[in-house]
């Protein structure tokens, strides 16, 4: 019994750490993908205001 008590205490351990694993690798890929969309965004801004004569023009 103590044999199975170990295989299923490291099975657990085992599963938990790759659990963790995984979060902190899809958490990594977010922020660099937030931080991708947030350059994209201010890169649009940036263009939007070197052109305010075009936006301002009323729409006809």
């Amino acid at each position: 019994m103590y044999v199975w008590m170990t295989i299923w205490t490291i099975l657990l351990l085992t599963s938990g750490l790759a659990f963790l694993v995984v979060l902190i690798y899809v958490s990594f890929g977010v922020k660099t993908e937030l931080h991708e969309t947030l350059n994209d965004l201010k890169a649009d801004v940036d263009e939007s205001r070197a052109h305010e004569e075009i936006l301002d023009r009323p729409i006809e």
